[in-house]
């Protein structure tokens, strides 16, 4: 039994709906997720040789800090990329799929977010103990604290402006072409 034909083509309106709006915001924020990992790369890259090669070696431990930074940032950034290409498969976007996917994306730039700025403090500290087996005299707690407070703060509406402007516009595109799907 077939189905009616408005039926079908409704159907088939959708699935042109889903396939065709959806492609610009999810192409978008590839394209910003393998930008962002090439600028993470060109910028820990000389940080990570400076510490490596520099300071007669003394302070090769943060060029390992940064390589996993570098590690995990680009873990984050296979994951999110391999998410954005299953939203863009043709046979797969279901409304139902579509809606789970955004949600997991949502997700994943929450954690971008709250990663990104604890790395802040994180870093600090690993950077300060370092510092400090390494020159003991050199370093104060005071000042550290004095400036990681302002630093963290600062950066965390940074780095909230900073994805709601690579990502948040475009999942709110998504999730207005959902709310116009359930519309329909």
């Amino acid at each position: 039994m077939e189905a009616p034909p408005d039926v079908e083509h409704d159907r088939e309106a959708l699935f042109a709906l889903l396939q065709k709006k959806s492609q610009a915001p999810i192409t978008r924020m590839r394209r910003n997720l393998i930008g962002e990992g090439i600028l993470l790369l060109v910028a820990y890259t000389p940080a990570i040789l400076l510490f490596l090669f520099g300071f007669n070696g003394c302070l090769a431990a943060i060029s390992w800090l940064f390589i996993l930074l570098l590690g995990f940032f680009f873990g984050y950034y296979y994951r999110k990329y391999r998410l954005l290409s299953k939203m863009q498969c043709p046979t797969c976007q279901l409304r139902s799929n579509l809606a789970r996917q955004v949600d997991i994306l949502k997700r994943y730039t929450r954690f971008y977010l709250l990663a990104g700025t604890g790395m802040i403090p994180l870093a600090y500290g690993v950077a300060w103990l370092i510092l400090r087996w390494k020159f003991p005299s050199a370093t104060t707690p005071v000042l550290w604290l004095v400036l990681l407070i302002p630093i963290t703060i600062g950066m965390y509406y940074i780095n909230a402006s900073y994805i709601n402007r690579l990502y948040g516009r475009h999942i709110k595109k998504l999730q207005d072409l959902l709310s116009e799907l359930d519309s329909e």
